[in-house]
């Protein structure tokens, strides 16, 4: 059995549905496995991870917003797909992860162009329903689905323009979303 069989077959069904559907609505753009050589706690793991957002938008001249989820075994990395109006430079966002991490641990980052139709995002969500589950979301998220309409919810004129940012680089993405 393949490798990539395998990995199909770690993904429950419900984390399959939820990929596939927001691998429907979502520009993503990359996915990412990241790892630090050293044991790191989740709260420095998350720094690192917010850190490491903020160059990589920096550079890329990009809003972003990602979907995350940190495993344990068989040490702690993180998978992350990562979404954006326009593909995004892998080559340095692992890099800069790298720099960040680990300058001598060659591994210590995985970032490819997300390809659609591989339960990438299923594969970010494989512990969905699982009582570990650590997934978690960017909070523009929703900023970036299509046909996402209004919000039912108040917002603040800092997400406000955040959403017109990101609707204003998604409109200016003449690409389509599918491969």
């Amino acid at each position: 059995m393949s490798w990539r069989a395998k990995e199909q077959r770690r993904i429950s069904p419900i984390a399959k549905v939820e990929g596939n559907f927001l691998e429907s609505k979502l520009p993503t753009q990359a996915f990412a496995t990241l790892e630090t050589f050293h044991q790191a706690a989740q709260c420095r793991a998350d720094r690192l991870f917010s850190t490491w957002i903020q160059g990589v938008q920096a550079h890329n001249r990009v809003t972003l917003g990602w979907i995350k989820s940190i495993e344990s075994n068989p040490q702690p990395h993180i998978h992350a797909a990562l979404i954006a109006a326009t593909p995004l430079d892998c080559v340095h966002a692992a890099t800069l992860w790298q720099a960040m991490v680990a300058p001598r641990y060659s591994k210590a980052a995985r970032i490819k162009p997300y390809r659609r139709g591989l339960c990438g995002l299923g594969y970010v969500l494989k512990r969905l329903g699982n009582t570990a589950e650590d997934i978690q979301f960017s909070d523009n998220i929703a900023s970036f689905a299509t046909g996402n309409g209004n919000s039912l919810f108040r917002t603040s004129s800092a997400e406000r323009r955040q959403r017109r940012r990101i609707e204003t680089q998604l409109s200016q993405d003449s690409g389509p979303l599918s491969p």
